[in-house]
């Protein structure tokens, strides 16, 4: 049973090579693979999967920060894939993860769920909240222009959905293999675009901020699409 589900669904876990130690180590389970972000930016090895092998974009790891990790199993997983049984693919952080055990796969698999997202986080008044928190006015500013040209239904439903409460955090999903490569080919056209239109442009700068503006994206593309997806929610492991 365990080989199936190894078979089934593969995750990626991003470590990086300044990583502080952890506390409690978690045995990882058999479909959870450590893959080293920013792999290009540096020597030393932390994983034996790397995200600067392939079609990559491992430099930019210090804007993108998990992100470069999606952008690589996007493009030499989802894109590339051989093997078809795979139906699920994801991406976890070292110290953060969804909590899935053996009762939570099969439920998955047995009710054809398409989405598994974390439990959103609360921001009063709204989720605008966060990224006024986390991410310059004018990046904003570059974002709902970014959205405006490449995807203006988006940018129709953004006053609605950051209008509300609800926010994913971490940039740390599961989906259908189909479902996850759509939404890379919807987010990081948009990424680089913003990269483009914000000032410092992306090139010019280190500071995560697309990091967190993928936090804010992902909350636009799957509220806006919680109607047509079967999407599911758990809660998070925060290792230490």
């Amino acid at each position: 049973m365990e080989r199936r589900r190894v078979e089934l669904m593969r995750v990626f876990m991003t470590k990086f090579y300044k990583d502080k130690p952890l506390k409690n180590i978690k045995e990882l389970p058999a479909w959870l693979v450590p893959v080293q972000a920013g792999a290009a930016l540096t020597k030393e090895r932390v994983a034996d999967v790397l995200d600067c092998k392939g079609e990559n974009i491992s430099r930019k790891n210090p804007n993108y920060c998990e992100l470069t990790v999606l952008y690589w199993i996007w493009k030499n997983c989802l894109c590339k894939e051989m093997n078809k049984e795979i139906q699920y693919y994801g991406l976890f952080h070292y110290r953060r993860w969804l909590d899935i055990g053996n009762a939570e796969l099969s439920y998955i698999l047995n009710h054809d769920i398409d989405v598994i997202l974390p439990y959103p986080t609360i921001h009063e008044p709204d989720i605008k909240e966060h990224h006024m928190r986390y991410i310059k006015e004018t990046d904003w500013e570059a974002v709902l222009q970014a959205l405006k040209e490449l995807s203006p239904e988006y940018y129709a439903a953004y006053d609605m959905i950051f209008s509300q409460e609800y926010l994913y955090n971490y940039n740390i999903l599961i989906a259908k293999t189909e479902i996850l490569k759509s939404y890379c080919e919807w987010l990081f056209p948009i990424l680089e675009r913003v990269e483009e239109l914000s000032v410092p442009r992306g090139d010019e700068r280190a500071d995560r901020y697309i990091g967190y503006i993928g936090e804010n994206l992902l909350t636009l593309y799957f509220m806006h699409n919680r109607q047509r997806f079967n999407i599911v929610h758990t809660g998070r492991i925060m290792l230490v």
